[in-house]
């Protein structure tokens, strides 16, 4: 244990003294130790958790993050720095025993006195057997009433088996069929949390997300889909939504097979702000963006996703939707090197998320890419090599020189001339301002002719 972690440790089981109230750490804190995984949160329950929480929070002079002020279970939080944090809750009924008996799954109802946490010794509280289940990777549920109780639990079951890479017992299946329909009176912002780790897992169960129908809870028009022909004969489109999110789960963990002289850039993009989840959504609403009565952008907003993430979507969708289209027309795609510019250009942050989700539905709807990986790794190619250089560079041509010499007000006519002269200067046909402002100069000639 880390020496400043135990200190930290230390304090807290001081206060609870001075304060006459047992102390636990329980929940996810217990279930990692127990696998060996480092701690980056730790749970504490105690009678006067609030209390303790306060203090500690006081002395370390950090904030004291509400999480919940119910009543009799309030959860209070305090971090010390991104990757530390300590969440003290109200011991829920007269006995740890009690308090466990109200958790969500066997792994995450064990419990330890801080005392003998802090002196490693061997005093766990488990009345399920949640040791048994971990040492079988099983997530099992506690009781019928769990699911009654908080139905967000339907999904974090998926949650824990996808990050932990276990299995959920098929009583505990079972019983998240049975209760689907109460996930409908959960807030989606609570859903779309579950939903970001679930989908940021290497593997998230979708096959067996969908067998639960949980699934169409969530996006209710994936009944319509299962109704549908699919690319292939006696395929559904909601089949090839699943090979494609297969196929995409494949990609973005084996890209060195696909995509190999690329795989550390896209390791590194997809790593940002929940890229690889959100990735992962496009698929699910890929097949729903057909319909005429589907709104992607007003859909992800009763998520509650930020604008950033939506656009990430929205714009993910357009541009994967481009690129497959315009290599199925030419047969070959891209043929030019302004072509592969134009996108890149249009594409921009989403480039790579659109490449990406565009080779899976290849992959998914088993579709030629003899072809296709080799377009896809030039356009990568012409990015890193010449569009990135040459967008580091400061511009042949500016705002001023256009305003000052050739006396033209800011219009969509002034950001087309600069567009263009800037995929000039990256396709290298001019290299100095003189070449950029003598291309300028036709470009605003040509505009002048055509509007006469």
């Amino acid at each position: 244990m880390d020496r400043s972690v135990k200190n930290h440790l230390e304090a807290i089981n001081q206060l609870s003294q001075q304060l006459d109230s047992s102390i636990y750490l329980v929940g996810g804190t217990v279930r990692d130790h127990l696998l060996g995984k480092p701690c980056t949160d730790y749970d504490f329950t105690a009678h006067k958790a609030p209390e303790i929480a306060r203090s500690w929070a006081q002395k370390n002079q950090r904030a004291l993050v509400p999480l919940d002020e119910t009543p009799g279970r309030e959860t209070y939080r305090v971090v010390l720095h991104p990757n530390l944090y300590f969440d003290f809750t109200t011991l829920q009924g007269d006995s740890i025993e009690e308090d466990l008996s109200r958790r969500d799954f066997t792994i995450n109802a064990m419990a330890v006195p801080l005392p003998d946490f802090i002196e490693e010794k061997v005093n766990l509280a488990d009345p399920f057997n949640g040791q048994d289940d971990l040492q079988r990777k099983f997530i099992r549920v506690l009781s019928k009433r769990t699911f009654e109780d908080d139905p967000l639990r339907l999904l974090r079951a998926f949650r824990f088996a996808s990050t932990l890479g276990f299995e959920i017992e098929p009583q505990t299946l079972m019983e998240i069929k049975t209760h689907k329909t109460k996930l409908n009176e959960v807030a989606h912002e609570r859903i779309t949390y579950e939903l970001l780790i679930l989908l940021g897992a290497t593997r998230s169960n979708l096959r067996q997300l969908d067998q639960t129908e949980l699934l169409e809870i969530l996006l209710p028009d994936i009944s319509k889909l299962k109704t549908k022909p699919g690319a292939q004969p006696n395929s559904t489109l909601w089949d090839d939504t699943l090979n494609i999110f297969n196929e995409l789960e494949r990609i973005l963990h084996q890209t060195d097979g696909l995509l190999e002289q690329h795989v550390q850039r896209i390791k590194k993009y997809t790593s940002i702000s929940n890229r690889y989840a959100l990735l992962k959504w496009s698929v699910l609403l890929r097949p729903l963006t057909t319909a005429s009565a589907f709104n992607t952008i007003d859909f992800l907003r009763k998520f509650r996703l930020s604008n950033p993430s939506i656009q990430f979507i929205y714009r993910t969708l357009k541009f994967s939707e481009i690129l497959l289209s315009e290599a199925r027309n030419t047969g070959r795609g891209f043929k030019e090197d302004s072509t592969v510019y134009q996108f890149i250009h249009r594409s921009g942050n989403e480039l790579i998320s659109s490449l990406l989700l565009s080779l899976a539905v290849r992959l998914g709807n088993q579709e030629d890419i003899k072809y296709f990986i080799p377009l896809i790794n030039r356009i990568l190619d012409f990015y890193i090599k010449r569009y990135i250089p040459a967008r580091g560079r400061p511009p042949l041509l500016d705002g001023d020189v256009l305003k000052n010499k050739f006396k033209l007000e800011p219009s969509p006519q002034f950001r087309s001339i600069l567009d263009k002269v800037e995929e000039a200067r990256v396709l290298g046909t001019i290299q100095t301002k003189e070449e950029a402002e003598q291309l300028a100069k036709k470009l605003i000639v040509s505009q002048v002719e055509m509007a006469e």
